[in-house]
């Protein structure tokens, strides 16, 4: 169904949207990768139907000149229609977590099937679709399970050609450290304190996906790597906030899988997803969840954990610390 955010032109629908070159969907637009990818395609000139649960969050896309639909992930009609016409999807599976889900794969099995039923009834012949590293297995992987279930079906669609972005460890997830940085001094994680992660901008991963939408270079299904701007451990991560927010004793602390699993109960996490997020832990400690292209200049992404932390992080540890 669509839904025309607040200050969009009303002569605009689904019927009247008038293309003279390839259109976008981007699924999950109000998303980091979603809004990203819509971003940088809307300024390259390119028809963008964003596509989202609110339309008011939206808003700002429709400013920019998107065509906003608003429907739920999970709503296969609503997205067959919104997907109708259209040359390329960027297909998501919205990853924020839902604390206290009591069976987050189900729910990502739902958005799956319902994603690659409107893929297949819309003719849609070009994705792109959000993945994760490590989900090349089918167990091990806590939530990045239900990213190879995605994979599989998706690509098992016949007549669409399908990259998947297998993206490494978000820089965002630094963000959830603020609060504790700014009062106890420290840095708290489950991770290995030396072991390399491919952090990787969620900006990187949209503006890729609206690259490779754009140039539709692959045929079949293919899977792309994102690295990030090079390895990065934990401990190296920490001092890069602390060099960055002028905290010299600022620390990182490995915690055990066991203290991390209690943490989240703690914090109103359910224990379905409290195990999977233990999981990860897990995973990435022992390599299980690795990267398995070697580094290039197309498996890399340009923005290094300095530049993002000064960018993202230090702001907000600034505005929180004066509040």
């Amino acid at each position: 169904m669509l839904v025309l955010a607040e200050g969009s032109a009303e002569s605009v629908s689904s019927s009247e949207f008038v293309r003279d070159q390839s259109m976008f969907v981007i699924t999950g637009a109000s998303g980091r990768t979603g809004r990203a990818a819509a971003v940088r395609l809307l300024a390259d000139g390119y028809p963008v139907r964003a596509v989202g649960r609110s339309a008011r969050r939206l808003a700002d896309l429709a400013e920019r000149g998107a065509e906003v639909w608003e429907a739920d992930q999970t709503d296969t009609a609503a997205l067959t229609d919104a997907f109708r016409g259209a040359d390329g999807v960027y297909a998501v599976i919205q990853p924020n977590y839902i604390p206290d889900h009591p069976d987050f794969g189900a729910f990502q099995d739902q958005v799956t099937a319902s994603l690659t039923k409107a893929v297949t009834a819309s003719g849609v012949t070009r994705v792109v679709g959000l993945s994760s590293w490590g989900a090349q297995h089918a167990e091990g992987t806590g939530p990045v399970t239900g990213l190879h279930r995605f994979e599989q079906a998706l690509s098992a669609v016949p007549g669409v050609d399908t990259l998947w972005l297998r993206a490494g460890y978000f820089m965002e997830n630094l963000l959830d450290h603020i609060d504790v940085a700014r009062d106890l001094h420290r840095i708290s994680a489950p991770f290995d304190p030396d072991l390399p992660l491919p952090f990787v901008a969620t900006r990187d991963i949209g503006g890729r996906a609206a690259k490779e939408l754009a140039t539709g270079t692959w045929r079949g299904t293919e899977v792309l790597e994102l690295q990030g701007e090079r390895d990065v451990s934990m401990r190296e991560a920490t001092d890069a906030i602390a060099k960055a927010v002028g905290a010299d004793d600022l620390t990182y602390e490995q915690i055990s899988l066991a203290a991390f699993h209690a943490e989240l109960c703690g914090n109103g996490v359910s224990a379905n997803v409290a195990d999977m997020m233990a999981e990860v832990g897990k995973s990435l400690n022992s390599r299980h969840t690795r990267m398995r292209q070697p580094r290039t200049a197309r498996t890399s992404t340009p923005t290094s954990i300095e530049r993002f932390v000064e960018e993202e992080f230090a702001p907000r540890y600034r505005l929180t610390e004066s509040e």
